[in-house]
């Protein structure tokens, strides 16, 4: 849900979540849906936590904590810091407890620093990649995030095609998911 930007029920669910379990599977994703939902404060307990809980856990530290703070960072449009912060995880983009966030969350800094060929290149990592991680939500987000950085580079004909992919994927979704609704909006501007 915090991926796609519904928030409204993330705080109760991450509490019921974390209720169950506190290992640091559960918290690192519920700090990631605190810092996609713009809960800073709440992220940043629970990474903190989970680095001194699991300071040998190369994964945990030198992965998952990183990833939450990159989402924070571009969240607060610190695009550059994102990508400071991930220049630290690219041994590990491969793995497959990144699920593509390192790519995705550059492809998101770099659509907003608006170099669109390099947001492509991240996008296009996890959709000639799909394999690492199957199910990731991301897959169908970042064909969403080459769409935009297409159209932003002028290259109209490929943006149309992965508007198109996207829609495809999300057409059984709830048709008032905000990202959707952008997404149907941006389509029909360049259609």
């Amino acid at each position: 849900m915090a991926v796609a930007g519904s928030c409204q029920d993330v705080a109760r669910q991450v509490g019921r979540a974390l209720e169950l379990s506190r290992d640091n599977f559960t918290v690192e994703r519920a700090s990631r849906a605190f810092a996609l939902c713009g809960a800073e404060d709440a992220a940043l307990g629970l990474t903190r936590g989970l680095t001194n809980r699991f300071a040998s856990a190369t994964l945990t530290t030198k992965l998952q904590v990183p990833v939450t703070a990159a989402i924070g960072a571009v969240r607060r449009g610190e695009s550059a810091r994102a990508l400071q912060l991930l220049e630290a995880v690219e041994p590990y983009d491969h793995v497959p407890a990144a699920e593509f966030w390192p790519s995705y969350l550059r492809g998101q800094a770099y659509l907003r620093l608006k170099q669109p060929r390099e947001a492509v290149a991240q996008f296009r990592h996890i959709t000639d990649h799909r394999g690492e991680a199957p199910t990731s939500p991301l897959y169908s987000l970042s064909l969403l995030g080459s769409a935009r950085a297409s159209a932003l580079a002028g290259d109209l004909e490929a943006a149309r095609e992965r508007y198109q992919q996207f829609l495809e994927s999300w057409k059984a979704a709830d048709a008032n998911l905000a990202v959707l609704q952008e997404a149907r909006e941006e389509y029909g501007r360049i259609r």
